[in-house]
Order: C-alpha cells, then sequence, then structure tokens
C-alpha cells in the first residue's frame, strides 16, 4: 500500500501473556533485554528517546501511555540515508483467550522493499522472541 507518504505494513500476532505483561516487555529496559538482540530502552514520555537492538534502531517516544496501553514511536535505522525520514510504529493491545493481540501499525517506511523486510522482521526479531520470552 502506497500512500503519500510512504508505505505502511500492520502486523497482528498472539503473545502468550497479558496486555499489561506484553506492554512492559516492549518499553522496561530490563526486559527488553531479555528479548531484543543487543538490548535497548524507551523512555517513558512523550518525546523520550528510543533505542532498540543496541543503536540499529533510534526514534523519539510519540505516545506512551501505560494505563490506556497506549504506545508508539519513531523508528529510524541506522543504515538509512541521513535523508530518509523516521518511520512511526503504533501497538495495539487487545486482550485474547491466549493473552494478547498486539497489531502493529507501522507507517512511512520509505520502498516496498523495506516494507516487505519489516514485515517479516517484526515477527522474526520482535514477535517470536517476545513468546520465546513468556513461554521459557
Amino acid at each position: 500500500m502506497s500512500t503519500p507518504r510512504g508505505f505502511k505494513i500492520k502486523v497482528r500476532y498472539i503473545v502468550y501473556a497479558t496486555p499489561d505483561k506484553v506492554f512492559d516487555a516492549l518499553t522496561q529496559e530490563a526486559q527488553i533485554g531479555e528479548w531484543c538482540e543487543n538490548g535497548g530502552f524507551i523512555e517513558p514520555h512523550s518525546g523520550g528517546k528510543v533505542n532498540l537492538f543496541g543503536t540499529w534502531i533510534t526514534g523519539s517516544v510519540i505516545q506512551f501511555n501505560k494505563k490506556k496501553k497506549q504506545l508508539s514511536y519513531t523508528w529510524k535505522p541506522s543504515e538509512w540515508d541521513v535523508k530518509t525520514k523516521p518511520s512511526v510504529v503504533e501497538f495495539t493491545f487487545q486482550p485474547h483467550a491466549a493473552g494478547t493481540e498486539l497489531t502493529i501499525d507501522h507507517s512511512e517506511l520509505p520502498t516496498q522493499k523495506e516494507a516487505a523486510e519489516h514485515e517479516k522482521g517484526w515477527v522474526d526479531y520482535v514477535l517470536d522472541p517476545l513468546n520465546d520470552y513468556f513461554t521459557h
């Protein structure tokens, strides 16, 4: 899907933990280090810094509200050209019989190739490792 501001993907995935636990695993530095290769951190406030997979991903927090389970931030891999604008990642947490239906809306990706790579990457490097974290 092409939009005037780039490409967009949507990934839905069942994580075997409650929405509260999934939110914490995605936002608390100690937990991020347990599932995210090379660790990272998310400063828990609007405008806070985002670093994931060491420093491969940088960005800034757009929305952070633990109580309402609202989380979004900008996302820019280190290999993107300096002139390429960051993309935007938004998470939605829905209770599910098996835990949480986590939806990731990733928009403003610069190319169709990046969109396809990120769609696979979200599963391989974030969602599958999250479930491994919760089930082992």
